[in-house]
This record gives structure tokens, C-alpha cells and sequence, in this order.
């Protein structure tokens, strides 16, 4: 046949099955989907079987209250124990699309355990859509030991710090220990049972549970999942307050400074220490300064006191610090000044075979003192001078010196002079 008659056929082709599926075009829609129809309901009536393939379905141990009878444990976490797997289930086209996961139930017995041991268990599972063909894993390996229990003591450990300017009270536990329970080799490692409170941005009160951490002897964690029953928790109440510094109020505590004998002061007030810390609710704080001492009387002392007070905190304020404080009231003879004007300023010590002129000769002294000192001093009391030891011929700027009576005036006494400094000329 020639290239053209081919072609020719072919188009004559092209041309009849266009103007096939073009004509009646409706007819062949309905055509279809009678034959849809017709398919579904041969399906329906026939039901045919199926294979679905089911994964990540749980495993759950059967019969564990039974061996916690028997005395015995499954050892290790049971997450890892139980894998997920993959159940085959036969099952009937009209349940097929209705059967996943959560309608399988796969279990591993414990029912026959009697012992520790180790053991090696397969794995059955059931549904009520079909009927389970496979399993995969088929079987796991557990280790049985003796449950055991232990009591061990809760620690609080704290991570972090509060905001600067808060305080943090001692925390109050629901219990002071925990009962662990498990197997006997896992339960025997655990030595403490450690509640870490994390104080980092911390500024209220709280009262909730805390997980806790197990760890044996050398402070290592003890993984929580070996042992029976939820995490262990303890209940935790802690105090958060803001905190202030304020002074110690002396102003108030002292009685009878007006009541001192003649020519007595009270000089000054310290209180050892002179401030404390206090924490309470923010407004309550607000309000407080400073912090009172309990009082005492001092009338007709003539000497310093130093006593032990207590301070007088407010409702509602919790003091940080000790309680006790050391207050010193010191008391004192009162003072007064004398002036001494045109005294002489002496030379002393002078070489027999030198001659000395100094640029001032008459000197003044403001002299204080205790009242009782003050007035046994007199004129003829204080001398002005200047020591001219080994000095040679030339000029000398010498500091003027005082002598005073021996005792109480020369060690008690301050003064002041004028001038403080002279020029002494000295020639042979």
C-alpha cells in the first residue's frame, strides 16, 4: 500500500472514532455509570476478603496485677519493652475501610511467669472487624525480678535566682519522702529523690506539684519509668515576696536624754546593725522606712550604755534579719572652748653660742575640752614654743608646739593655734 493510501486510512480512522464518542453522548455517561452501579452492588452482595496492613499498634502486657501478686515485677520501662507493631488483619471489604489501629488489641502475657527470669514472649493480638493473619515483631525478651520498695528521702535543690529586690521563704513539702516501687535491682540503686525548684523570673507565691528526680548514691539520675505507678511529684509551697532594706529607728528608743545629770549629753545613737531586711506584700512596704526598737531610759546615766533590743516589726512584715539589735547611746561630759590670746612662744634648745629672732613672737590658743577639764585650766597652764634643737645659723620655719599640765589636760585637750608655723632667724 502507498504512503498516501495509509494515510489516508488513517484519517478515515481519526474521523470515525471522533464522530463515535461525540454522537450520543449522554447515552454513554448513563452507560457508565450503570456499569459503576451494577460493579458496587456485585461488591456488596459478594463481600470479598481483603488484607490490610495495620501499623504502629500498641502492645500492652496481660496479666500484670497477676504477677504484682506473685511478688514479681516486669524490669525496665515498659515504652521500651512494648514496640509498636504491625498486625495483617483479613477483613471484609465492607469493614476494610473502618479498621486502623485503635480497634486492634495487642497483648503479651505475663499469666505464666512464676519466677525471675529472663523470658521470651510472643505477642497475640485480636480485633472484632477480622481476623489477624500476622504480627510483626512477633515476640519480645523481658526480665522478671522481685518487686521490692523503698523510702528515701526528698532534698530541695534550687536552679537559677530570684529578680534582685525578692525573697524566697523555706519551701513546705507535702511529704518529706517517697516510696519507691519496682524491681528489686533498680529499686536498691535509688538513694534520694531530688525536687529542683527553678526560682529564674520568680516574683509570686506558689503552691504546686514538682516533678522529681531519682538518683543513686553517686548522684546519678535513676531513669523514673523502671519503677511502678505515675512520676513521682511532690507538692511544693514556697513563699515569693519582694524585699526592702530600711534603717533601724533609734530616734524613739531612747528615753530620759533630757534627764542626765549637769553638764551630761547624749552624743550619738548606733545601732549595730543600721539597717535590716524585710519582705511582704509590695503596698505593705511601700508604707515602711524603717523599723522601731523596743525602749530604754538612760536618765541620770553618766556614762555610755549599750544594750540588746528587740525590733519592733509590723503585722504582715517578715523580717529577714535577727531580731536582736545592738544599741549604744553614747554619753558624754559636755565640752567648752577656751581662748588664750598674746601667750609667748618660747625658744628652746637653742646653741648657747647662737642668737635667735622669730618672725612672731606672741601666739593665741583655742583650747576644748570636757566642762571638768576646762575649768581646773588656766593661763599660766599653757605654754607656746618652738624647738630649736641643733639647728644652725640661717633661717628655719619651725612648727609652734604646746605643753600643758600632765594627765587629763594634755591628753584630752584639742586645740588650735594661731599662728601654727614662725620663721626663726638664727645667726652666731
Amino acid at each position: 500500500m502507498s504512503g498516501d493510501k495509509k494515510q489516508n486510512l488513517g484519517k478515515r480512522i481519526l474521523a470515525g472514532l471522533k464522530a463515535f464518542f461525540s454522537r450520543n453522548l449522554a447515552i454513554k455517561i448513563i452507560s457508565l455509570l450503570f456499569a459503576m452501579l451494577l460493579w458496587g452492588y456485585v461488591m456488596m452482595e459478594t463481600n470479598p476478603v481483603r488484607i490490610k496492613t495495620i501499623s504502629n499498634v500498641t502492645v500492652s502486657f496481660d496479666g500484670e496485677d497477676d504477677l504484682l501478686n506473685k511478688n514479681l515485677t516486669v524490669r525496665g520501662d515498659r515504652s521500651e519493652l512494648l514496640p509498636n507493631v504491625t498486625v495483617d488483619v483479613s477483613v471484609n471489604l465492607t469493614r476494610y475501610s473502618s479498621l486502623d489501629a485503635s480497634s486492634i488489641n495487642a497483648r503479651a502475657s505475663l499469666r505464666s511467669i512464676s519466677k525471675p527470669g529472663t523470658y521470651r514472649l510472643l505477642i497475640s493480638a485480636t480485633t472484632t472487624n477480622g481476623t489477624v493473619v500476622n504480627v510483626s515483631p512477633r515476640e519480645i525478651v523481658i526480665e522478671v525480678d522481685t518487686l521490692a520498695a523503698r523510702t528515701v528521702p526528698i532534698e530541695v535543690e534550687y536552679s537559677g535566682t530570684l529578680p534582685e529586690s525578692y525573697w524566697r521563704g523555706t519551701p513546705t513539702l507535702s511529704t518529706q519522702s517517697l516510696i519507691v516501687r519496682g524491681a528489686a535491682e533498680d529499686v536498691a540503686r535509688v538513694e534520694k529523690a531530688i525536687c529542683t525548684l527553678n526560682l529564674n523570673d520568680r516574683t509570686t507565691s506558689f503552691n504546686e506539684s514538682v516533678l522529681l528526680t531519682l538518683v543513686d548514691g553517686e548522684g546519678e539520675e535513676v531513669d523514673s519509668n523502671l519503677f511502678i505507678e505515675t512520676l513521682p511529684s511532690v507538692v511544693v509551697k514556697m513563699d515569693i515576696l519582694p524585699m526592702k532594706t530600711v534603717d533601724v529607728d533609734t530616734a524613739g528608743s531612747v528615753l530620759g536624754v533630757d534627764a542626765l545629770p549637769a553638764n551630761y549629753e547624749v552624743v550619738d545613737i548606733i545601732a549595730t546593725p543600721a539597717q535590716v531586711r524585710i519582705a511582704g506584700d509590695a503596698e505593705i512596704l511601700e508604707t515602711i522606712d524603717s523599723i522601731p526598737l523596743e525602749q530604754i531610759d538612760v536618765s541620770g546615766s553618766s556614762t555610755s550604755v549599750l544594750e540588746t533590743l528587740l525590733l519592733q516589726v509590723p503585722d504582715d512584715v517578715i523580717l529577714l534579719d535577727d531580731e536582736e539589735v545592738n544599741l549604744f547611746v553614747d554619753i558624754r561630759e559636755k565640752t567648752e572652748s577656751q581662748l588664750f590670746t598674746d601667750l609667748s612662744i618660747e625658744i628652746r634648745n637653742l646653741d648657747s653660742d647662737l642668737d635667735a629672732v622669730s618672725s612672731q613672737e606672741l601666739g593665741s590658743i583655742t583650747l576644748t575640752g570636757r566642762i571638768s577639764l576646762m575649768r581646773q585650766l588656766s593661763r599660766s597652764d599653757v605654754t607656746l614654743y618652738v624647738d630649736a634643737a641643733g639647728l644652725a645659723a640661717g633661717q628655719h620655719v619651725l612648727p609652734v608646739q604646746v605643753e600643758l599640765p600632765e594627765g587629763d589636760l594634755s591628753d584630752e585637750l584639742t586645740y588650735v593655734l594661731v599662728p601654727e608655723t614662725v620663721t626663726l632667724t638664727i645667726s652666731s
